[in-house]
């Protein structure tokens, strides 16, 4: 066979380029035209993305047509080669390339399994030396054992979630479980991404989460992560939710609302770990699955690592037997400054049995921020108003009425005036306050008095819809009948004979909204409760049971 119909089969050749005479075609002039170009900025591509590497091979003393293999396990089918040939300078490839009289031409390159082959031919009387240079970009992959899982994402029509935001939130899910942030930190791998379109909720769920028949109806409007307007009853009526799940879910099953963007994937996934079966873990302020929410709470021990890796379908059954998750607050400490403790977003509500730990001089603090600095604080106002019914002192009655009769509007401040209203009961429960009961009746009561209180917030939420697509703002009703159901929970709270009689007598009341009619079926069961067993009691059952939904 002649030198130029040689196809070599072997890439481990057993030349030795020392050991050759070496012959080149350092003739400078040949046989073409020269061009020149030189590189801008304009039409540069953005970096390789992957894994990158690159190699320069000495093969040898050869002309004609050869089929070079090169093993290198770092290759593989799906991998990007691109090969440079030229003729060597002696003394190996650090040494470079020059161009001679000598016509190299690559034909082919070809990426296999553990390696890749090329074709070229060197046209020229003699052997000369080939240098091959090689740039692998391996692109990049999720490793092997990266468990996806699948999510279905609702919103209701007054929110506005768009499938970029959606994306986003499931990758940074993705992110605080996959990345290793500290010592305590196990790195998991999973990630979540979109099962179709954003799917608007059915009509029949409302956008506020009210009662347990409303979250009920949203938890079984099939699976996924479900988006409203806002969350007020997770195993009880609550203040400030951002988000809410069973523990031990037989799939994903998440309710939650909008809230800080960087900070939306920590409640979505802490919500997901409940699904797996995890309760909340107090002994790091940084665990994913502490109570409260903060962009640094991005750490999981190797139990929770082991649960997210299994996910909600390995688990039987819809919820954990009775008593399966310790979801209160246990084990956290209080703030020795009250401030600092209302300055935290709790992802289930504030906790009744750190709160209620404050005292009178706790609640003067409060009252400053509230009455002569509101929007300094309105990121906090809700978790404000909580904290003073809790309390329970007689001072906070009348700014707190005076902060639900304002005229102010906006998300948080609305959300925080429904809080105002349930935590008056609380208020009440422990003040014996006649005002705080009063006042309650006559918001759960009376519909015309509940429009006004909402018609701030009804004219600042159409202006808000103009502005989004597809997004439905709230009618004055709605919001509105909100308002009378807080109250109506807010009497179930106080937990005396007169506020018992008020709730049952809402059940059957023409004058009050159907929403309260409804709601005071699911309250005269909370104020037995707390009639009977004293308020205590009640939230130490309703923190046992938070999840059981």
């Amino acid at each position: 066979m002649a030198p130029n119909d040689r196809l070599d089969q072997d890439a481990a050749l057993l030349l030795d380029p020392g050991t050759q005479e070496r012959a080149d075609s350092s003739s400078t002039e040949g046989p073409w035209a020269v061009a020149e170009a030189s590189v801008g900025t304009e039409g540069v591509q953005p970096a390789l993305q992957g894994t990158g590497f690159t190699y320069c091979h000495d093969w040898g003393m050869r002309r004609g047509e050869w089929l070079l293999r090169l093993n290198w396990d770092l290759i593989q089918p799906g991998s990007q080669v691109f090969v440079a040939i030229g003729e060597g300078v002696p003394g190996g490839p650090p040494a470079g390339k020059f161009i001679g009289a000598a016509r190299y031409t690559l034909h082919n390159v070809a990426p296999r399994f553990n390696g890749v082959d090329i074709w070229v031919n060197i046209e020229w009387s003699a052997d000369i030396s080939l240098y091959v240079d090689y740039l692998v970009v391996n692109p990049p992959s999720a490793p092997p054992s990266l468990r996806t899982v699948s999510v279905t994402v609702h919103r209701h029509s007054s929110v506005a979630l768009s499938e970029a935001e959606a994306d986003r939130i499931l990758a940074d899910m993705g992110t605080i479980l996959q990345n290793d942030d500290s010592g305590p930190d196990v790195a998991t791998p999973v990630r979540f991404v979109r099962n179709g379109a954003v799917r608007l909720l059915p009509a029949n769920i409302p956008g506020t989460i009210q009662t347990s028949s409303d979250l009920n109806a949203l938890l079984t409007a099939g699976s996924g992560v479900k988006i409203v307007q806002a969350i007020r009853w997770c195993g009880g009526p609550g203040d400030g939710i951002i988000g809410c799940a069973p523990v031990g879910s037989a799939s994903v099953n998440v309710a939650a609302v909008r809230f800080t963007a960087n900070q939306e994937g920590l409640i979505w996934v802490h919500e997901y770990g409940h699904n797996c079966g995890l309760p909340h873990r107090t002994d790091d302020p940084r665990a994913v699955m502490y109570p409260s929410v903060g962009a640094d709470h991005n750490v999981v021990n190797a139990a929770e690592s082991s649960a997210f890796l299994s996910g909600p379908l390995s688990i039987s059954g819809k919820v954990m037997a009775a008593g399966g998750c310790s979801c209160g607050a246990g084990g956290l400490a209080l703030p020795a400054d009250v401030r600092d403790f209302v300055s935290q977003h709790w992802i289930e509500g504030v906790p009744w049995e750190l709160a209620s730990q404050y005292g009178e001089k706790d609640a003067r603090l409060l009252l400053d921020w509230l009455v002569n600095e509101p929007e300094k604080h309105e990121e906090f106002l809700t978790q404000i108003v909580a904290t003073l019914g809790y309390i329970g002192s007689e001072i906070a009655v009348q700014p707190m009425i005076d902060f639900v009769e304002s005229a102010r509007a906006g998300r948080a401040v609305f959300n925080a005036r429904n809080t105002a209203l349930l935590r008056l009961g609380d208020l009440a429960n422990r003040s014996g306050s006649r005002a705080a009961l009063d006042f309650l009746a006559r918001v759960a009561g009376d519909m015309d008095l509940a429009r006004t209180l909402a018609a701030p917030q009804a004219s600042a939420e159409l202006q808000a819809a103009k502005a989004l697509q597809d997004v439905v703002a709230p009618s004055l009703d709605t919001l509105a009948a909100e308002l009378a159901v807080s109250a109506t929970f807010g009497l179930a709270l106080a937990g005396t004979a007169q506020s018992q009689q008020a709730v049952e007598a809402l059940k059957g009341n023409a004058d009050a909204f159907a929403t309260v009619n409804q709601a005071a079926q699911e309250a005269a069961e909370i104020a037995a409760t707390v009639r009977a067993k004293g308020r205590q009691e009640y939230y130490r059952m309703k923190a046992e049971h938070r999840h059981h939904l």
